[in-house]
């Protein structure tokens, strides 16, 4: 019989089921009594990042197409006999799916019918249609796509910001791919990069709504097919080593824009194995990032007063399991002028530190979006994802932020922002 653990948080009043199938499928539900809407997902830690990998027992790198986690992703919904979403539609639910650089999810929400939507999702996921007809059918489709956002300047500057950041780290490589590297891609890639990384080992499942743990189960139990849970274990992921400094300082394009956008980056070079330590900085930084540049800063008010940003300012931090970094920018027609002050900006709080109110004031801030965010399933589904990809346990996030001080995030903002080491995307 499988062990049923389940963690309650007093503060928020919510629980979490958690169960390992045998197989080590992890299976995780939070229950929401009297919400009507309930959501399934069903994911991989398999994303855009993953392309270079030692099958296990083998002692050769494979190295797959760029993209080829997204490709799959849209050959999923692919079956041999039926629309997947039409099956859907039929039962009044919604499916969805998305590839990010750690992971692919595929999810569904729904009013009624809840374990029948869940075992299409469950039979969809397990039984991929690929054929070599469809999957040039599919580049089409998947180039068009890249074509239309390579077209769009606010993705453009963005991912630019990106490739002037990394130099080998594969975070500088679209999530989709290139039009090149989608046209190379082989039906049997495909096929081995799903036998390899859709396995119960890499795969978890996550379920929110007015339901019962015991019934999720065993729904899943009946779910899974042999040839799922006959597959073995994950590869081991390759990443190239970054090095410390960025790979260009700017990179500019030009869209003929009306007012030019532009974004700084700095990248993080220090990845925190513990997960907590990892959760930490990324607050941290939130809360840095709000003090300096956030709506109710000087530097806001000041440079908003004085035309040089508008509404569209804002400011960023991401981070994975091997990366991290923080933009910040927007619309401007004064770019240098904006880099400069970015710069002294920052500076002058890494020297100065940040004032103890306007930290307990953000932090005040943070709790209370956390707190009420938890009325919204879907938040909570994403979130929990989300999190979940980057070894994080969503649970944490209130002890880790009131473990933080105003000196801790001083100390972890001085490590981030080296202002002798950033890049600069500009599209005008």
């Amino acid at each position: 019989m499988m062990k049923i653990e389940k963690t309650y948080n007093e503060l928020l009043g919510e629980e979490v089921y958690k169960k390992i199938h045998p197989s080590g499928l992890e299976i995780y539900f939070i229950p929401k009594k009297n919400y009507q809407k309930k959501y399934a997902y069903f994911a991989t830690r398999y994303g855009a990042l993953y392309n270079d990998f030692i099958p296990f027992g083998e002692d050769e790198v494979k190295s797959m197409p760029l993209g080829i986690a997204h490709f799959l992703e849209h050959k999923i919904f692919e079956a041999k006999d039926k629309n997947i979403f039409e099956e859907f539609a039929k039962l009044g639910a919604s499916v969805n799916a998305f590839t990010n650089y750690q992971s692919t999810a595929y999810m569904f929400s729904t009013v009624n019918n809840f374990y029948e939507c869940f075992d299409i999702l469950m039979d969809f996921v397990q039984t991929p249609h690929l054929t070599d007809e469809n999957v040039e059918k599919e580049k089409g489709i998947i180039t068009q796509e890249i074509k239309m956002y390579d077209d769009d300047p606010n993705w453009a500057v963005y991912f630019n910001l990106l490739k002037a950041m990394y130099k080998n780290h594969p975070m500088k490589h679209d999530i989709a791919g290139s039009v090149d590297s989608v046209m190379k891609t082989t039906r049997g890639e495909l096929q081995e990069c799903y036998d390899y990384f859709y396995s119960p080992k890499n795969m978890m499942i996550f379920v929110i709504g007015d339901l019962d743990m015991d019934d999720i189960v065993d729904a899943t139990d009946k779910s899974l097919k042999e040839s799922f849970l006959s597959k073995g274990a994950v590869p081991k992921i390759l990443i190239k080593d970054e090095p410390l400094k960025v790979n260009k300082k700017r990179i500019e394009k030009d869209f003929k824009l009306p007012i030019p956008v532009f974004y700084m980056g700095f990248k993080d070079n220090v990845q925190e194995v513990n997960t907590r330590e990892r959760l930490k900085k990324n607050i941290a930084l939130k809360i840095a990032l709000d003090l300096m540049f956030g709506k109710g800063s000087e530097f806001f008010k000041t440079h908003y007063d004085r035309g040089t940003i508008n509404n569209s300012f804002s400011y960023e931090y991401s981070f994975g399991r091997t990366f991290s970094y923080s933009v910040i920018g927007g619309e401007t027609k004064e770019a240098d002028f904006l880099n400069e002050e970015i710069l002294k900006e920052i500076n002058k709080f890494k020297q100065n530190g940040f004032n103890e109110k306007d930290f307990e004031r953000i932090k005040k801030k943070l709790t209370g979006r956390y707190l009420s965010s938890f009325n919204s399933i879907k938040y909570i589904a994403n979130t929990f994802i989300s999190y979940f990809m980057k070894d994080i346990n969503l649970f944490d996030y209130l002890d880790v932020l009131n473990e933080l001080d105003v000196n801790g995030v001083k100390k972890i903002m001085n490590n981030h922002f080296d202002t002798e080491n950033f890049s600069v995307s500009m599209v005008k």
